[in-house]
């Protein structure tokens, strides 16, 4: 894939929140032909950014969200940091590992910030009736959906707050929907 062709579409798709025309292909790509746009635009769909629709227009394509992986960087002390193309990744590829299964919520409240999940957080969870003491699960309760540890002592399972100052929950069979498999925020 090239990058910078890559990352021309993607401006103008946050730009304008659509794909762009053949003309407004010879535009970004400064071509003065249209058949040189046909050629660009099939590149796209080749590399995966876009797709045809049924009317031939162009559509995002699974790879238009790819970002590319830098290297590594510390979280201890400081070291040089290589700027080099290691890979690409798309977000949903990373986050998710059954997407027809996978929904996002937006976290409100603070009951799990000792687990680092903030009000604001998105959680990426996947229905599932595979749970297990430990994970964090989504679960329905009398007062809604909530999000908390799920632990098991005497073989009964409850939920469990990451903070102090909620109680544990007693959920009856059938409650827990879902695992949380990833968190993001966004700062700024």
């Amino acid at each position: 894939m090239e990058i910078s062709r890559h990352r021309k579409v993607l401006g103008f798709y946050r730009k304008h929140k659509r794909m762009p025309s053949i003309t407004e292909i010879m535009a970004i790509f400064g071509l003065s032909s249209r058949s040189s746009g046909f050629y660009v635009m099939q590149q796209l769909v080749r590399e995966g950014v876009a797709e045809k629709d049924t009317t031939g227009k162009l559509v995002p394509g699974p790879d238009l969200f790819t970002l590319p992986v830098l290297g590594r960087i510390r979280a201890g002390f400081a070291a040089p940091a290589e700027e080099e193309l290691a890979d690409t990744i798309t977000i949903g590829e990373y986050l998710l590992g059954r997407p027809e299964a996978s929904y996002l919520l937006k976290v409100e409240g603070d009951s799990m910030q000792d687990a680092g999940i903030q009000e604001g957080d998105m959680v990426v969870f996947e229905r599932t009736n595979d749970y297990k003491p430990g994970d964090i699960v989504v679960a329905l309760t009398e007062d809604g959906y909530t999000l908390k540890y799920l632990r098991r002592k005497e073989g009964t399972y409850y939920l469990e707050a990451a903070n102090e100052n909620y109680p544990d929950i007693h959920p009856r069979e059938g409650e827990i929907i879902g695992v949380v498999i990833s968190t993001f925020r966004t700062y700024g």
